[in-house]
């Protein structure tokens, strides 16, 4: 019979190595036994064996995270602690950083006047690194921290950010080594024969620096809509907080450099092209991965505007329904562009689309995350009765091995 342990939610990890220990006798057991006395389900029975060993570590990790104590998280500056009242897990949104922040309530107290400035932390992407998470009901929270941000607020969409590699900085200019030609020097490997020299390989860098940008934006708001926090913190997350993902976007996809620009994507030389496949979204998509790969990359993202996805997607054929079958190209929404995540931007002409190994080939660094800022000394809104709600960040955009993006020219249909 297969082997299938029983693994309580509270089981202990001293219980569970003793599962696998069972698990390796049980295989022995079954592999020991003659021909003739290991029955029909004798491969089954093993597999199940090696199946249970093989996901060991996983479990042991999390098992292991979860017995780690939770501590309050305190800000990078030194501050008050974040996690004190937050419980072990919650999630906050960046207007409700600024409402049940100490800055809204000095203010409100003070009679509204004046200005204040709640830096928030908006921690969408900080765990792409973590390794250990808890179980149970917070299965796959990173543990000791409290998640700040709501990783899909109602109207957020999937952003080239979720794909690439996310860290913070102190550095106003990050300088990195660009590796160039890595597929070629990769191969510098030789074989040797007894007494003679190894051959030497050749890496090439090439000495590049991501400048740190500011991203601003903000908004006019009446003296009423301060006074209401609900409306606020809307204001601030449905409307401030998706204009700078907007802007840093097409700034990582398309900026030239030039200051106060990021150099994205599109600007940075070594990139490979894609031409189109004549009517054939998927067909081009899955050529442009093939390029990825064919560097020694591993393509885990693709980023095009949302009218060539979806005119991909609907598109019919008089011979087969949704294109499944008959040999068409898949259109069914995973298969457009082969399994991997799609970030629909408009930031792409419906001409472009890139295809890369997002997290191997870029990283954003994030030197100041969102600060929330408030005031009435724009113009004459004192006399008004209007505030103005100012968002920024600072961040900066490095690529270190361009030949992992594909810049992928999409087919008219």
């Amino acid at each position: 019979m297969p082997f299938a342990p029983t693994i309580e939610p509270d089981a202990d990890l001293a219980k569970v190595r003793g599962h696998l220990s069972d698990a390796a006798k049980y295989a022995l057991e079954l592999r020991s036994r003659p021909a003739d006395k290991r029955g029909a389900d004798y491969a089954e029975d093993v597999r199940s064996a090696v199946d249970f060993i093989n996901e060991f570590d996983p479990i042991e990790r999390a098992l292991t995270a979860a017995a780690r104590p939770v501590e309050p998280v305190t800000e990078s500056r030194g501050g008050k602690s974040l996690g004190a009242d937050l419980g072990e897990h919650e999630f906050r949104s960046i207007g409700r950083q600024v409402v049940e922040g100490t800055g809204f309530d000095e203010w409100v107290s003070s009679g509204r006047r004046g200005a204040f400035v709640v830096e928030t932390r908006n921690l969408i992407g900080e765990f792409s690194g973590a390794s250990q998470f808890a179980t149970g009901s917070n299965l796959l929270l990173p543990v000791g921290s409290p998640i700040l941000a709501t990783p899909t607020l109602q109207r957020r969409r999937f952003f080239v950010r979720d794909l690439v590699t996310v860290q913070g900085t102190g550095l106003s200019d990050v300088p990195y080594l660009r590796e160039l030609n890595a597929s070629t020097d990769e191969g510098g490997a030789g074989m040797v024969s007894e007494g003679s020299a190894k051959p030497e390989v050749a890496l090439e860098f090439q000495a590049a620096d991501a400048p740190v940008r500011k991203i601003a934006a903000w908004l006019p708001v009446t003296d009423e809509i301060m006074s209401d926090a609900p409306t606020l913190r809307g204001y601030i997350d449905s409307r401030l907080e998706y204009m700078l993902l907007i802007r840093e976007e097409a700034q990582e996809l398309n900026g030239n450099g030039t200051a106060p620009n990021l150099t994205g994507i599109t600007a940075t030389s070594g990139i490979q092209t894609q031409g189109a496949v004549a009517g054939d979204l998927p067909a081009t998509i899955g050529q442009a991965i093939g390029k990825v790969e064919n560097v020694d990359g591993e393509a885990d993202g693709v980023a095009l505007n949302p009218l060539n996805y979806w005119t991909a997607v609907t598109k019919r054929y008089a011979t087969s329904f949704d294109n499944s079958g008959t040999g068409n190209a898949p259109n069914a929404a995973a298969g457009i562009t082969w399994g991997l995540p799609a970030v629909r931007t408009r930031a792409l002409a419906d001409t472009k689309a890139i295809v890369a190994a997002w997290k191997l080939g870029a990283t954003i660094f994030d030197r100041e995350q969102t600060t929330i800022k408030v005031g009435d000394q724009h113009n004459d809104n004192f006399i008004k009765n209007i505030l103005v709600v100012l968002a920024e960040k600072r961040v900066a955009f490095a690529i270190w091995r361009p030949a992992l993006f594909v810049d992928t020219t999409v087919p008219n249909s």
